[in-house]
């Protein structure tokens, strides 16, 4: 047999290898065969996100099977970084510095007919919790079988903001006005635009009216507080006003309040 023909037989072969899903390695002048290995795959749908004081954000996971891997697939989630602190009290009652977490669900369960899955679970930050960055951990690992694992790190920054009134008792005669100074300021790198609500009435409304500029302030990452200019005036009486304010989802709410007297 010649040379060329056999170089021709080795080429078919070399083909119908690789078209039978096999790949083909050569290390000088020899190859192996490397198979499909059954395994998952873990992703959150981002990396990072923020969550005010009183609030919470969500995130989503999905966990999908490769090269057919049929098994039931654990996952949850854990704050590795900082550790949070937990104080009790004389009567056992304990509490933590860091966010909470909570899962909708704590399984997937992957088949030859459902090859893929999803969960999701909420970061909650109470008024106690530390104004930080903290890196959370998802980790995944099959049940039935041993020993397939992932995980993967994603950081939450916890902020907030605070909206307070100077002064917050104004005394005026009647037919002037009472100014007060609302200032909303960021904590640990909050941005957003506030929205402002009262139980103020309307300009012009007896007995006493209200407004306040600007009414949505922004702040960003240079701009970290707003001066809005509340002013009142109205018929002689004592008044509180009470100026709420709180980011586009609703939550959370900080509010300021104002006695206004008018002689």
């Amino acid at each position: 047999m010649s040379m060329q023909r056999i170089l021709s037989l080795c080429l078919i072969a070399l083909a119908v290898i690789s078209a039978s899903g096999y790949s083909v390695i050569s290390a000088r002048g020899s190859s192996s065969l490397a198979s499909c290995t059954p395994d998952f795959t873990l992703s959150v749908s981002r990396m990072s996100g923020t969550v005010e004081r009183g609030s919470s954000t969500g995130f989503g996971i999905s966990i999908a099977s490769v090269c057919k891997l049929v098994d039931s697939i654990g996952w949850g989630v854990a704050i590795t970084s900082p550790v949070p602190k937990v104080t009790c009290d004389s009567k056992n009652v304990c509490t933590s510095n860091g966010p909470s977490i909570h899962q909708s669900t704590y399984t997937v369960v992957l088949t030859s007919t459902h090859t893929s899955g999803s969960g999701t679970f909420t970061v909650s930050a109470s008024s106690d919790t530390l104004l930080t960055t903290y890196t959370l951990t998802v980790s995944a690992r099959d049940v039935t079988h041993c020993c397939l694992s992932h995980s993967l790190n994603i950081t939450v920054t916890v902020d907030d903001f605070t909206v307070t009134a100077n002064p917050t008792k104004v005394t005026v005669s009647a037919g002037q006005n009472a100014n007060s100074a609302i200032t909303v300021t960021g904590l640990n790198g909050f941005t957003g635009t506030i929205y402002y609500s009262d139980n103020m009435p309307s300009p012009g409304v007896p007995p006493l009216g209200c407004s306040l500029q600007p009414s949505q302030p922004t702040l960003t990452s240079t701009t970290t507080s707003v001066t809005s200019i509340l002013s009142c005036g109205g018929a002689k009486g004592t008044y509180t006003v009470t100026v709420s304010g709180s980011p586009y989802s609703g939550l959370p709410v900080r509010t300021a309040t104002i006695t206004i007297t008018v002689t």
